[in-house]
C-alpha cells in the first residue's frame, strides 16, 4: 500500500478521464471506497494500476496492493491535493501535569523497592530462626520474579485498553496488600515461607512500572519525550535512594517497640505500614488527578489505518538490541547492589556493620549523582543529542568500572582470610571481615586498591546508569514509533527484571568458587557485545520514520508502503 502526495497537476481534461476508473469502480464495488473525497482502490492488479486514470479530483489516492506485488515505476499525476486531516505530532503539546503525576508514582515505588534492602536479613532471623542465607537469597529475588510475570501482563492490559490508571491503581494495591502481609508477619507469627509470599506480591504489583514508562514515552510529543523519559526514570532512581534512609528513620523503635491492639510495631513492621499509606495515595492520585492524554501517538483518525499517514512496522532489529542493552544494564546493577557486600567483606577486612556502613555512604553519593545526571539529560541541551553517542558513554563507563575491578596481577596488595575470636574455630563476620576459609581462591587474588574501587562505584556508575537507562529508554521508544507501546514496554520490563532475578543468582555461584573474577569477566562480556552491536547496527538505532524515503518500499501492518 502507498499514499500518492501531490504531483504536477494535470493541465488537459483528457488526462483524467479513463474508462478504467469507471469500470474498476463498477466491476469490484466492494474493493473501493471513498471517504471525505479520499480514494481508497483495493484488489487492483498491476495492469490495472498502470491504465488508471481519474474522473474527478480527490484530496488523496490510497491504492492497496496484494502483499508479493511490487511497483517498479509510478506516476505522480494521479493526485489533485494533498489530505488536510493529518496533523503533524509536533504540533501537540505534551501533558506535564499528568506526567508529574506519573512521576510522582514512579518515586514512590522506588521507594517501596529499596525500603527494606538493610532492615529485611535481620528482619527474616527474628522471625525465623531456621532460616539461612540461601533462602534469604530467594526471598529477595522473589520480588523480580513476581515483577517478571506481572510486567508482560500489564503491559498486555495497558495495550488492549490503552488505559494507565487501572493498571497502576492495581499494581498499587496489590503492593499495600503485599506491605500489609511484610508487616503483619510477626503479630501472625509468619514465618520466612510467609516473608517470601510478602515479597513475591509486592513485586508482582511493581510490575506498574512498565505502564507508567509507557504513558511518559507515549504521552511526551517526539521533541519532549527524552525530557520525559529522563524525569520519569530519574523520579525512580530518587525514591530507591531515599529508601534505605527512610528505613534508618525508624531504627529508635528497636527490634520490641510497642503495640497498637494486637499489632506489632516496630522498626521493621513500621515502614511496611507506611507504605500502605504510600500505596494508597498513589492510587488516588492516580483514580482522581490524574488524566490520561497521548500526544505522542496515532489514534483515531492518525492511527495505522488513517488515509494520510502510514505507521511502517518497527525495527525489531533495533528493538532487541535495546532490550539486550536494558537487560545488560539490569543485571550489573543488582549484580552490584547483592554482591557490594560479600565482596568488600572480602577485600578489605570489613566487618558487616562496616559494610553496611560504607557501602551505604557509596550507594548513596551514585545514587545522588544519578538523579544529578537524569535531570541534566532531561532539563539541558543534552536531551536533544545523539542517543548513541550517550549510550557508548554510557557503556565506556560500565566497561571501565569493571576493568578497575579486575583482580589484575599488578595491584600490590592480596586478600587476607578471615580472623577468628580468640579460643575459637568460628568464622564470624560481625567480628571482622576478610574471606571465609573455604574462599581458597583468596589466596592468589590481588587486592583492588580502594580509592580505586570507591571512584569506580561513585563517578563512573553515576555518570553509567543515567548515562544508558535514559537514552536506551527513550530510543527504545523512539523505534516502536507513534503507537501503543504498552506490551512492547512490556517485553522491554520482562527481560530488565529477568536479568534482576538471574544475575544475582549467578554471580553469587561464581563467587563462592571462583571470586569476582568471572562474574567481572561475564558482565564485562555483555557490556563489549552491547558495545559492538552498537557499532554494527549503528545506522538501525533511530527513531522510525513516518516518511520513508521516496520510492523506498516500507513494510507496515497491511502490506507495503511507497512514498513518491
Amino acid at each position: 500500500m502507498f499514499y500518492l502526495p501531490p504531483g504536477n497537476l494535470p493541465s488537459r481534461s483528457d488526462q483524467l478521464k479513463s474508462s478504467m476508473h469507471s469500470s474498476i469502480l463498477s466491476s469490484a464495488p466492494n474493493c473501493n471506497r471513498r471517504i471525505n473525497q479520499i480514494l481508497v482502490i483495493e484488489c487492483i492488479t498491476k495492469r490495472q494500476y498502470g491504465a488508471l486514470r481519474f474522473q474527478q479530483s480527490y484530496k488523496a489516492v490510497i491504492v492497496v496492493f496484494p502483499r508479493k506485488m511490487t511497483i517498479k515505476s509510478v506516476t505522480t499525476e494521479k493526485v489533485i491535493s494533498p489530505p488536510t486531516e493529518v496533523r503533524s505530532l509536533d504540533e501537540e503539546k505534551t501533558p506535564w501535569g499528568s506526567l508529574a503525576i506519573c512521576n510522582a508514582v514512579c518515586f514512590m515505588t522506588g521507594v517501596q523497592f529499596s525500603i527494606f534492602f538493610t532492615s529485611m536479613w535481620p528482619y527474616l532471623n527474628g522471625l525465623d530462626s531456621s532460616a539461612n542465607l540461601e533462602f534469604f537469597g530467594w526471598i529477595t529475588a522473589s520480588y523480580s520474579i513476581g515483577s517478571t510475570i506481572s510486567t508482560s501482563l500489564f503491559g498486555l492490559w495497558n495495550q488492549k485498553t490503552m488505559s494507565t490508571k487501572y493498571p497502576g491503581s492495581f499494581g498499587n494495591l496489590m503492593m499495600a496488600f503485599g506491605n500489609s502481609l511484610y508487616g503483619l508477619l510477626p503479630t501472625i507469627g509468619a514465618g520466612k515461607w510467609f516473608m517470601l509470599s510478602a515479597r513475591f506480591i509486592i513485586g508482582f504489583g511493581s510490575g506498574h512500572l512498565c505502564v507508567l514508562r509507557t504513558y511518559a514515552a507515549t504521552a511526551s510529543t517526539p521533541r519532549d519525550r527524552t525530557k520525559a523519559l529522563s524525569i520519569t526514570i530519574g523520579s525512580f532512581v530518587f525514591g530507591l535512594s531515599i529508601g534505605p534512609a527512610l528505613q534508618a528513620l525508624f531504627t529508635p523503635l528497636g527490634n520490641s517497640g510497642f503495640k497498637i491492639g494486637i499489632v506489632i510495631i516496630n522498626m521493621y513492621t513500621l515502614p511496611a505500614f507506611l507504605m500502605v499509606t504510600v500505596s494508597i495515595i498513589s492510587i488516588i492520585l492516580l483514580c482522581t488527578v490524574f488524566t490520561e492524554k497521548y500526544s505522542g501517538i496515532l489514534r483515531s483518525n492518525k492511527s495505522e489505518k488513517s488515509f494520510g499517514i502510514v505507521i511502517p512496522k518497527l525495527d525489531r532489529v533495533a528493538a532487541a538490541i535495546c532490550i539486550y542493552m536494558w537487560f545488560t544494564m539490569q543485571s550489573i546493577g543488582t549484580n552490584i547492589e547483592v554482591m557490594a557486600p560479600p565482596l568488600t567483606i572480602a577485600m578489605y577486612n570489613w566487618s558487616d556493620h562496616q559494610a553496611v556502613l560504607y557501602n551505604g555512604i557509596l550507594q548513596s553519593i551514585s545514587c545522588s549523582l544519578n538523579v544529578v545526571c537524569y535531570f541534566i539529560i532531561g532539563f539541558t541541551s543534552l536531551q536533544h543529542r545523539d542517543k548513541r553517542s550517550m549510550i557508548l558513554f554510557g557503556l565506556t563507563c560500565f566497561v571501565a568500572y569493571h576493568i578497575i575491578n579486575l583482580p589484575w596481577p599488578f595491584y600490590p596488595e592480596h586478600l587476607d582470610f578471615m580472623k577468628t575470636v580468640s579460643n575459637s574455630t568460628v568464622e564470624d563476620t560481625v567480628y571482622s571481615g576478610g574471606c571465609l576459609q573455604h574462599y581458597h581462591w583468596c589466596a592468589y587474588t590481588p587486592r583492588v586498591p580502594f580509592f580505586l574501587y570507591s571512584f569506580a562505584a561513585t563517578v563512573l556508575f553515576g555518570l553509567a546508569f543515567p548515562f544508558l537507562a535514559s537514552p536506551v529508554g527513550t530510543l527504545y521508544s523512539q523505534i516502536l514509533g507513534p503507537r501503543n507501546q504498552g506490551l512492547m514496554q512490556g517485553i522491554f520490563e520482562f527481560f530488565g527484571s529477568s536479568a534482576r532475578f538471574l544475575g544475582p543468582i549467578i554471580s553469587t555461584t561464581l563467587f563462592e568458587k571462583s571470586g569476582y573474577l568471572w562474574p567481572m569477566l561475564i558482565q564485562l562480556t555483555l557490556l563489549i557485545g552491547c558495545i559492538i552491536l552498537n557499532i554494527i547496527f549503528r545506522h538501525r538505532l533511530i527513531p522510525l520514520r513516518l516518511k520513508p524515503e521516496i520510492g523506498v518500499p516500507t513494510k507496515y501492518k497491511f502490506g507495503t508502503f511507497y512514498r513518491l
